[in-house]
C-alpha cells in the first residue's frame, strides 16, 4: 500500500509545482505591465486551473505525504520535520499567489514585486524537499 501512496504523493507534487510555476508566469506577465486581452485570459485560465487541478493536487500532497510519515513511523523524524519547512513555505505561497492574480484582475491592484522571484522559491523549496525526502540526513 505503501507505494501507491507514494506514487499517488509524486503524482500530486508535481501536479502542485507545474501549477505555482504556471501561476508565478501569470502573476509575471500582469505584474509586468499594461494586461493585454490574451494576457488577461490566460490569467484567468490559471486561476481556473488553480481551482480545479492546483489546489486539490496540494491537498493530496500533504494527505498521502501524512499516510506515509505516520504509516512508515518517520512522523518524529527530524529530517521530516525539517522538510516541513519549505512545504509549508510552499502552501503559503500558493494561496498568497491566487490571492494576488485574483485581486489584480479583479481590482488591478498593485503587487509587490517580490513575486518576481516566485520561480526561483519554488524550485528552491522544491530541491529542498526532495533532497530531505531522498537523502533522509539525519
Amino acid at each position: 500500500m505503501y507505494l501507491y501512496v507514494k506514487a499517488l504523493h509524486i503524482v500530486a507534487v508535481v501536479t502542485l509545482i507545474s501549477g505555482m510555476l504556471a501561476m508565478a508566469l501569470a502573476l509575471r506577465i500582469v505584474i509586468s505591465g499594461p494586461l493585454e486581452r490574451d494576457g488577461r485570459r490566460f490569467a484567468e485560465a490559471i486561476l481556473r486551473w488553480d481551482g480545479f487541478v492546483t489546489t486539490p493536487a496540494l491537498a493530496v500532497v500533504w494527505m498521502a505525504g501524512f499516510t506515509m510519515a505516520f504509516g512508515a513511523g518517520w512522523d518524529t523524524s527530524p529530517w521530516l520535520l525539517l522538510k516541513m519547512v519549505p512545504a509549508i513555505f510552499l502552501s503559503g505561497l500558493h494561496g498568497l499567489q491566487g490571492t494576488t492574480l485574483r485581486r489584480l484582475l479583479q481590482d488591478g491592484r498593485p503587487a509587490n514585486g517580490l513575486f518576481r522571484a516566485a520561480p526561483i522559491a519554488i524550485f528552491v523549496a522544491f530541491i529542498a524537499i526532495a533532497w530531505l525526502a531522498v537523502v533522509k540526513p539525519f
